[in-house]
């Protein structure tokens, strides 16, 4: 995953090259987890990889990662 600061929270990206999101290969789901708080968004085929969450870094000094799960190559995990 690639994570993006934009203003008011993150857009994370599966990836540079957009992933395949047909009905037998797609990313199930996109977690943002911000100072030790994970939020999560599912996917379905047909619409981008990617997701955008309203929340804002405590002091904006948090750890930041993301993960991933593709239903065909299972877990990935980005910071």
């Amino acid at each position: 995953p690639v994570i993006e600061k934009i203003d008011g929270g993150y857009k994370v990206k599966v990836g540079s090259v957009p992933h395949p999101m047909v009905d037998d290969h797609y990313i199930e789901w996109i977690e943002l987890v911000v100072d030790g708080r994970s939020y999560r968004q599912f996917l379905r085929p047909g619409i981008a990889a990617e997701a955008v969450f309203a929340v804002a870094s405590c002091c904006g000094c948090g750890k930041v990662t993301a993960r991933e799960y593709c239903n065909k190559h299972g877990l990935w995990k980005g910071e």
